[in-house]
């Protein structure tokens, strides 16, 4: 059988605005935070109006991987979590490149700048990595979703199975090594409004930390989703939500849903 040949589509038209990624990334993190997801003393915000400045912005690593003036303006003035390797989307972690949590120049490697981004853990895919393009999420597993930012179309390609276009991906994936047209190129508004809907109508539910269990962003239908999705609604979700009422339930309900995991590992085990 031959191998049906790839079309060239026709590229949408987009326009990159700073200003409304910006704000809708800071959307984002301030959901997680009236979510009781996030303490407040957990996001890190940009300093206004000048945003991070060299000394938390790792600049000269994002210079040494040649990434352009748009996205390290970007960088300067979205937030991040205090801490490294936090869940703020499905099975997706944040990255940050500020100095505290992004050091490659310290390691062992004196060219790690040659290194596939990839390699560096900032590209789902090796290739070329275009100055006007920056990845804000790893995901775990093949599960999550990479955001990859493009400054310069105006877009953001959400690397995941629901946007691959598989089939259908443009003659330059191939070509070209374009690896970032496999995902569907979607506008900025388009993609935070539906993760902000997916959280806020509790399709995806947020998991606070509790004891030794630590956040995490939960699907409906897995263990504890449906307790903690409850409780959101008992504390007053989708109107103001009382934290401190739920903060101090969440504990117990995060463990019921870890021993119901628990035993249903155990029913798997002697089946």
């Amino acid at each position: 059988m031959t191998r049906r040949k790839k079309r060239t589509t026709k590229a949408e038209n987009f326009v990159y605005s700073h200003d409304e990624l910006v704000s809708l990334i800071k959307k984002h993190y301030q959901l997680l935070i009236d979510m009781a997801y996030f303490e407040p003393e957990d996001v890190r915000w940009p300093p206004e109006p000048a945003g991070w400045s060299d000394e938390d912005l790792n600049v000269n690593a994002l210079q040494m991987l040649s990434r352009d003036i748009k996205v390290i303006q970007l960088l300067r003035h979205i937030p991040y979590p205090r801490r490294k390797n936090t869940e703020v989307y499905f099975a997706s972690m944040a990255i940050s490149y500020l100095h505290e949590h992004w050091q490659p120049e310290n390691g062992r490697r004196v060219n790690w700048h040659k290194r596939s981004f990839c390699a560096l853990g900032l590209a789902p895919f090796d290739g070329p990595m275009p100055p006007h393009l920056i990845t804000l999420t790893c995901e775990e597993s093949e599960i999550g979703i990479t955001w990859v930012i493009d400054t310069d179309r105006g877009c953001v390609y959400p690397h995941a199975d629901e946007y691959y276009l598989f089939d259908d991906e443009p003659a330059e994936v191939d070509e070209q090594q374009m690896w970032w047209l496999k995902a569907k190129a979607l506008s900025f508004k388009e993609f935070f409004d539906k993760i902000r809907t997916q959280i806020s109508s509790l399709t995806l539910v947020p998991a606070p930390a509790a004891g030794d269990l630590g956040k995490s962003i939960l699907q409906s239908g897995d263990s504890g989703s449906e307790g903690i999705k409850n409780l959101y609604y008992e504390c007053g979700w989708p109107g103001p939500l009382r934290k401190e009422e739920f903060l101090h339930e969440v504990l117990s309900v995060r463990e019921a849903g870890m021993q119901e995991l628990s035993s249903r590992y155990d029913e798997f085990q002697n089946s």
